[in-house]
């Protein structure tokens, strides 16, 4: 059965490996300052993973892509 928001009552949600649960993290942003050099500060960002809701639906996780470096290790 398929409930108004459009996901069915079987989905299973996860916490955001993105952001934690948290549907925002930290990011710096440079501030041009032309007469002291600049310089770096900090702001929140919207998670564009799980679009600041904090979670996730399972089936979408398993559509990571893995690529394998030449030194063995793994990045996804």
């Amino acid at each position: 059965m398929t409930s108004s928001n459009n996901t069915t009552d079987n989905d299973e949600w996860v916490v955001c490996p993105e952001c934690g649960g948290w549907g925002e993290y930290e990011v710096e942003v440079a501030v041009i300052d032309h007469m002291n050099g600049g310089y770096l500060t900090e702001a929140k960002e919207e998670c564009e993973m799980c679009g600041g809701a904090g979670e996730v639906l399972a089936e979408d996780l398993e559509m990571q892509i893995e690529v394998f470096l030449e030194g063995g290790d793994g990045y996804h």
